[in-house]
C-alpha cells in the first residue's frame, strides 16, 4: 500500500467512526424560555454567506439537499461560520418514501455523524428528525436522547406540487417519535398544526 492509499484508507472523515458508535448520538439540549419566546431561523443557504447580522437565530437545513450537500463532504470550512449563531439544527437530510431503505438508513446517519461533528467542535446542535414510511422507525429516532430538543418540519405533509397532503403519514411518524424520544420541546417548521408547537420565522 503506498503512503497516498494509506492516508486515503485511514483518513477519519473516510471512516466517519469517531464517535465510536453505529449511530451517533446527540446530547440533549434544553431551552431557554426566552429563547422560545422568540425563536427564529435562518437557513443554512443563507447563513453560510452572513457577515454579521441574523447570529441571535438558530441555522436549519429544511432546503433541498444539493444547498447543504457540502456540510457533509466538507464539515470544517463551516465550522467558524456556525459557532457565531445560537445553535444550529442537524442537516435535514431526504428521507423520501420513494428512496431505497439503505439511503434513508444512510441518511439517517449522515444527519447524526454532522451533528456530532458539529457539537464536538463546540457549537450548539439540537437533532432534526426526519422519517419514512413505517419501515423506518427502527432506526430514524435512534442517536437522539430522550427528553431532548428536537426539530422536524411538516412541509412534507401539506398539500404541495404533485403532492397530495400527507396529514396522516406526517403524523403516524410524529406520534411514534413522541413515543420513542419523548421531547421536551418541538421545534416545528413551518407550522401547520394546531397546538403545541413553535411557529419560527425564517429569513
Amino acid at each position: 500500500m503506498t503512503e497516498e492509499n494509506y492516508k486515503y484508507r485511514t483518513n477519519p472523515m473516510f471512516l466517519r467512526n469517531q464517535f465510536g458508535t453505529d449511530m451517533p448520538i446527540l446530547k440533549k439540549i434544553s431551552l431557554q424560555d426566552d429563547e422560545k419566546e422568540d425563536l427564529r431561523l435562518i437557513g443554512f443557504d443563507i447563513a453560510k454567506t452572513e457577515t454579521d447580522t441574523h447570529f441571535n437565530r438558530f441555522v436549519h437545513f429544511f432546503l433541498y439537499d444539493y444547498k447543504f450537500e457540502d456540510i457533509w463532504n466538507n464539515p470544517d470550512k463551516y465550522i467558524k461560520k456556525l459557532s457565531q449563531y445560537k445553535a444550529v439544527l442537524t442537516p435535514d437530510f431526504s428521507m423520501y418514501i420513494e428512496m431505497n431503505e439503505n439511503m434513508q438508513r444512510y441518511n439517517t446517519f449522515r444527519n447524526r455523524w454532522v451533528g456530532a461533528y458539529l457539537a464536538d467542535k463546540g457549537i450548539r446542535v439540537i437533532p432534526t428528525v426526519n422519517w419514512g414510511l413505517e419501515n423506518t422507525f427502527d432506526f430514524c429516532f435512534n442517536g437522539i436522547e430522550k427528553g431532548s430538543t428536537v426539530a422536524v418540519s411538516t412541509y412534507m405533509a401539506s398539500a404541495h406540487g404533485n403532492r397530495a397532503d400527507q396529514k396522516d403519514f406526517f403524523m403516524a411518524g410524529y406520534n411514534e417519535m413522541l413515543k420513542r424520544i419523548e421531547p421536551e420541546t418541538i421545534i416545528c417548521w413551518p407550522n401547520f398544526l394546531e397546538k403545541d408547537f413553535y411557529c419560527l420565522r425564517a429569513v
